[in-house]
């Protein structure tokens, strides 16, 4: 069976991006210029020449220049972080939510599909600010197309002040077609699915008056059975695969 194969380096980028914006967001240090005149100037130096003279950019956005022998003191200080709407924080609101995640379930390069596409859908209930419980169905292209119906536990919390949450994911993922036949045999494989198991992490980015977007990280354990007629020795065998992946979504909450 011929495998879709997603560009998983332009969700890797698109996922690096999004929380690199985040991050740089948070920069704290300031530097702090104390002139003889008594003024004292904050922001960053951009430029720095010993004995001769420095270059400050302010935080409203205008540079200066001041000659050293102007200048009484040059120290640091931590940036202020104003405070932040509480209508601007992605939080879900208690009730039933829907998310549609889109992403791959990368694997090494000895695996024969190295990055799965991967579709799910999903419908959870937020009991309270911390605890959200559902399940979900989904679309998979190992090779051969699966489709997972999992049960879905959520806790919601903060990690270095973004919105974000921990879960588990587990259920049972059946092959809709077969795969095709193995190295020592013509003969075709009964493909009948098998166990799934996901936890990781994710977060939440937007505000509640857009759609939330989520990026989740998380590790797929997923077992696949197969059930073959060897024509050869007239009995019934079957092969047992295990699957160790690094599954990565992009997802929006509805």
């Amino acid at each position: 069976m011929k495998t879709f194969h997603f560009p998983i380096k332009s969700l890797l980028i698109m996922g690096f991006l999004i929380m690199g914006s985040v991050f740089t967001s948070a920069q704290k240090h300031l530097d702090v210029v104390k002139l003889k005149n008594g003024n004292v100037l904050k922001g960053y130096i951009i430029r720095q020449i010993p004995g001769k003279f420095l270059e400050l950019r302010t935080l409203d956005k205008n540079y200066w220049k001041f000659d050293m022998n102007d200048i009484a003191e040059i120290s640091s200080a931590m940036k202020r972080i104003p405070k932040i709407a509480s209508d601007s924080i992605p939080k879900l609101d208690k009730g039933l939510f829907y998310e549609l995640q889109l992403g791959v379930l990368v694997g090494n390069k000895s695996n024969s599909s190295s990055a799965p596409f991967s579709l799910l859908a999903s419908a959870n209930y937020l009991f309270n600010d911390k605890i959200s419980i559902g399940g979900g169905i989904g679309y998979e292209s190992f090779e051969q197309t699966q489709m997972p119906v999992f049960g879905s536990l959520q806790y919601h919390t903060r990690i270095k002040g973004m919105s974000s949450y921990i879960f588990c994911h587990t259920g049972y993922s059946f092959s809709i077609d077969n795969r095709d036949q193995i190295y020592y045999s013509n003969d075709n494989l009964d493909s009948k699915g098998g166990w799934l198991l996901n936890p990781g992490v994710g977060f939440i980015i937007g505000n509640r008056s857009t759609p939330m977007m989520t990026l989740s990280i998380g590790y797929r354990f997923q077992k696949i059975k197969h059930k073959w007629e060897n024509t050869y020795t007239q009995d019934t065998e079957y092969l047992k695969e295990k699957f160790n992946r690094l599954s990565i979504h992009l997802g929006i909450i509805f």
